[in-house]
């Protein structure tokens, strides 16, 4: 689809009404370069238009009034603009440019709660996650759970360094092969029924292989079970010189009242022992949560992350940031898993108020055997039995968890490779796929600069991973900002092509650092195409041949910002 017009409200006002074109889409900032040096790169809002585009399609919106390198000192006043005017972005999607049959609406505004406004289609849908699911809909057409619908966009809105740095790889920091493998086949066209149980098949076994580490701290299943054969043995031993004691005749209902409470004993204490494991895992998990809670006081650093920032431009995100994230995300975890402790302790005290009665008895019992004639020796070989009754349901209950989780890990592995049985078999499409991409990839990448560069395919236990080879070596930064243009304007012929359902507009910030035969050739190559290519841009870095009116959808400067702020 393709993006028709981005609307601006404010109530009743039009603030802005974007109508993009076919081909070269120039944002143009009028700010003359000498007096941009000390801008932010959100001065007059020229990226703040690709990010509204994100904002309709499900992103957060904070990088609007907030810049990605300073975000302890966002822009209030556009943000207060924003909520206090109940500020609408609106984006018109329409299936062809010239003579649209079918059109998608998405409003948005930036309130929360009754006043929030998240609509396709005139249809308001307040939860997020049911909104994003929608566009998947009404624009892929498909109801895949995997990949989701702001995964699938990535290489469309490239409004963030990571965008623009990496061709393939453009979800954060902390996304998974699994969800790089099912992305990759969806932007192929192939099938993802069965990539989103994988991804949760693979969450699965990490849960489990963590609670393994924990198992082992107890001692590895091969030494429980050794232990347990030794306790048997010596149980057993026991036994036999209990039994070798002569009792009286009236000692024999004593000793079988003895032998129900030891039995009692024993089927307590190992229910007591399995909960208490319980508990201590559930605590050590709480304990390692807590540690990992990053409590350092950020001003400490801030000099250290600004001489990094200087030394490396591409940080993407602020050490408090990161912090803040994984604080949230450590919080969320600890209340998961510390839910159930007050069941577990109610359970616990219930059980040793139980082995505390069945001892009273046993006491009592022992010491009316004793003055029965039952020796001193027949007493010692009773408490030691009941001791290593109580060892071994303990170990018996680790080895109960062993054996569950080898299980699990077990069923879990049989079910993947089952599933990556089936991604496999589907190799020769995928190759064959790969290569067709690449009859678009490699002439798109010659165009631009006499260079040849291909996509190809590695796959691993993990699975599918699509890589770019650059046959001439690693380029500069302006030449892999080209080489992006490249891949992305190919993905649209090879959609195109296949009839693969996709957007027709590619959003790119920062293309100031490439060469102006390269910008030139941009947008021959643009304007040739079945779709848009939309770029904020400085008049300054326009070659002076390309004429800017033709191309120009949105102008702006110090005096005419986006949002018409002062």
């Amino acid at each position: 689809m393709f993006l028709e017009n981005l609307k601006i409200e404010k109530r009743s006002e039009i603030i802005r009404n974007i109508t993009f074109r076919k081909g070269i889409n120039f944002i143009v900032d009028e700010t003359p370069e000498s007096k941009n040096l000390q801008s932010t790169g959100n001065n007059v809002g020229k990226t703040t238009v690709l990010r509204l585009v994100d904002y309709c399609f499900g992103a957060n919106g904070k990088n609007i009034y907030q810049d990605t390198e300073f975000k302890k000192q966002p822009n209030t006043t556009v943000e207060n603009f924003l909520k206090e005017n109940e500020v609408i972005i609106s984006i018109t999607l329409v299936d062809d440019i010239s003579n649209p049959t079918k059109k998608v609406l998405i409003r948005r505004n930036f309130l929360s709660r009754k006043k929030k406004i998240q609509e396709v289609n005139g249809e308001n849908i307040i939860n997020d996650k049911d909104f994003e699911h929608r566009l998947k809909e009404v624009i892929f057409e498909t109801q895949v759970r995997e990949p989701r619908f702001r995964q699938i966009i990535s290489k469309n809105i490239r409004d963030e360094k990571n965008k623009m740095a990496n061709i393939v790889r453009v979800l954060n920091s902390f996304a998974s092969n699994e969800v790089y493998e099912a992305l990759f086949l969806f932007w192929l066209g192939i099938g993802t029924d069965e990539l989103a149980e994988k991804q949760s098949l693979s969450d699965e076994k990490k849960r489990e292989e963590q609670f393994q580490k924990r198992l082992k701290k107890e001692g590895e299943l091969s030494l429980i079970i050794q232990q347990l054969s030794f306790l048997n043995d010596k149980i057993e031993e026991l036994e036999k010189k209990k039994n070798t004691f002569s009792i009286n005749e009236n000692y024999s209902s004593d000793v079988d009242d003895l032998n129900n409470v030891k039995l009692g004993l024993n089927r307590v204490s190992s229910e007591l022992s399995r909960l208490e494991m319980r508990k201590s895992l559930i605590l050590e998990s709480k304990e390692e949560l807590e540690n990992e809670v990053t409590k350092l006081d950020v001003s400490h650093v801030a000099a250290l992350y600004n001489k990094a920032k200087s030394l490396i431009p591409e940080i993407q995100v602020s050490f408090e940031e990161t912090v803040r994230f994984h604080n949230e995300l450590i919080s969320e975890k600890l209340e998961y898993i510390t839910k159930e402790l007050p069941e577990l302790e109610q359970s616990i005290r219930k059980l040793r108020n139980e082995i505390l009665n069945l001892r009273t008895k046993e006491d009592e019992l022992s010491e009316k055997l004793q003055k029965s004639g039952v020796t001193e020796d027949l007493e010692r070989i009773v408490v030691d039995l009941n001791q290593q009754f109580e060892r071994k349901g303990n170990l018996e209950e680790q080895k109960r968890l062993w054996e569950s989780s080898n299980e699990k890990l077990l069923r879990i592995d049989t079910e993947l490779d089952s599933i990556n049985q089936g991604i496999s078999s589907k190799d020769e499409l995928i190759q064959s796929r790969i290569r067709e991409f690449n009859k678009y990839f490699s002439e798109m990448s010659n165009r631009l600069y006499g260079e040849y560069y291909l996509l190809s395919s590695q796959i691993n236990e993990k699975g599918y991973n699509l890589v770019v080879t650059n046959v001439e070596g690693n380029p500069s930064t302006g030449k892999k900002k080209g080489q992006i243009a490249a891949f992305d304007f190919a993905y649209i012929q090879f959609a195109d092509a296949l009839e693969i359902e996709h957007l027709h507009f590619i959003m790119h910030d920062q293309l100031e650092n490439i060469h102006d035969n390269q910008i030139n050739t941009i947008v021959q190559v643009a304007n040739s195409l079945n779709a848009q290519f939309i770029v904020p841009i400085l008049r300054d870095k326009i070659p002076d041949n390309i004429d800017v009116n033709q191309y120009e959808v949105l102008s702006l400067s110090q005096t005419q910002k986006l949002f018409k702020i002062d």
